[in-house]
């Protein structure tokens, strides 16, 4: 059955684009990359892991037999757990509340959960666009023209950290072949031909048979 919702609606615009306004591409975040580099999992993992030594050492002292030893942190475990289930979770709701969607005008951020926002960054406003790589997975930094700013709090956690004074949107957690900083660059060029943008150098993927294919429209 052929779906005949506007490609706007369907990505959960409060309203259709202006009549010659397209869009030339669209994602989600990854929830693998979110849990990883937003919510920091590892350093969850360091954290109950450096906890667990406590009783372990202190039954080794006390003469406890190696299995004593192994379980005396087992009263950790339900926290762990908790924690770790709530670290996914918030990552998974991000990854499925939030859409990044470049138009030939604009960069649309479509995001919240409880509170859905619609941003709207015209490409006029955009001075630099920046591709940080990481392990499969890429960031894409929007970095404005001054004095025009968006509130941090508004943006996060699509927003670099500690930037507070000069908030810069991020589109986080793309796929690592996502063409996304590319298709940027090229609107921008046509947006203000006059403008030089250095266009990011492509990010390192699996071979081309393992590659989703891009979410273009």
């Amino acid at each position: 059955m052929i779906d005949d919702t506007p490609i706007d609606i369907r990505l959960g615009l409060p309203g259709p684009l202006p009549e010659g306004e397209r869009i030339l591409w669209h994602g989600h975040p990854e929830r693998a990359a979110l849990a990883r580099y937003l919510f920091r999992w590892r350093l969850l993992a360091a954290y109950f892991a450096a906890f667990a030594l406590l009783p372990m050492v202190a039954t080794a002292q006390q003469g406890g037999r190696w299995v004593q030893v192994a379980l005396s942190p087992a009263l950790l475990l339900p926290f762990a757990l908790i924690a770790f289930a709530l670290l996914h979770a918030g990552a998974w709701l991000v990854a499925r509340t939030s859409t990044y969607i470049i138009t030939d005008r604009r960069v649309i951020f479509q995001v919240g959960a409880a509170y859905t926002r619609t941003i709207n960054i015209p490409l006029k406003l955009i001075a630099h666009v920046g591709e940080r790589e990481r392990s499969g997975s890429c960031d894409i930094a929007l970095t404005l023209k001054r004095p025009n700013k968006i509130a941090w709090a508004a943006l996060w956690p699509h927003a670099r950290a500690l930037r507070l004074a000069a908030p810069v949107p991020l589109m986080r957690g793309l796929a690592a072949d996502c063409p996304a900083a590319a298709i940027l660059v090229d609107a921008l060029m046509r947006e203000a031909p006059g403008m030089r943008h250095a266009r990011p150098e492509p990010a390192r993927t699996a071979p081309a048979t393992a590659r989703k294919a891009p979410a273009h429209v």
